[in-house]
């Protein structure tokens, strides 16, 4: 009878196994559907950049939903960091949903952020390869705050630094 029931409870261990990746998977399968919020593009210049100069200029394309009326902001942010995922600055920038552009039946928006070549302590960063991550959201102003209602997936990159030029003037003629 003992040897029956460790029998059993061996067949019911070894079926909890092999079932168990069949629910994640069905779990797996269930994600949630794409975003009607996407980045679409993200460029820089200049290339290569030299911090000191102008700043490099991070433009990003976002997709927006059909339905916008009950929206008031964009909000597009980028976190840089070194490849180590240590982060060294986060650009953001808000702006009212008044310069959307339809291209092929797709609202879109571009918003311009700037990096001047500084880390979180405000010091030139090295030459190298550095990450960005940049992320759109949507945002309504409701009972006198912003909230969240849509979020773009991450759209990931690398940004090329090199190291500062000193500029040189070329002498002055004296004119005489």
């Amino acid at each position: 009878m003992i040897a029956s029931r460790l029998t059993f409870i061996s067949l019911l261990t070894l079926l909890a196994f092999v079932l168990a990746p069949v629910s994640l998977d069905a779990k797996r399968k269930k994600r949630t559907p794409p975003s009607p919020l996407k980045i679409v593009d993200v460029t820089t210049s200049p290339v290569p950049f030299a911090p000191g100069h102008e700043p490099m200029v991070i433009t990003v394309t976002v997709e927006l939903p059909k339905k916008l009326e009950q929206f008031d902001l964009l909000e597009v942010s980028s976190l840089i960091s070194v490849p180590t995922r240590r982060s060294i600055r986060f650009l953001v920038k808000r702006q009212i949903l008044d310069t959307v552009i339809v291209k092929d039946g797709k609202s879109r928006m571009t918003t311009t952020l700037l990096w001047d070549g500084k880390d979180q302590t405000r010091k030139h960063v090295p030459q190298g390869t550095y990450s960005y991550e940049a992320r759109a959201k949507l945002m309504v102003h409701e009972e006198g705050f912003t909230k969240v209602k849509i979020v773009s997936p991450f759209a990931r990159g690398t940004l090329d630094v090199t190291s500062p030029q000193t500029l040189s003037l070329a002498p002055r003629d004296s004119g005489t």
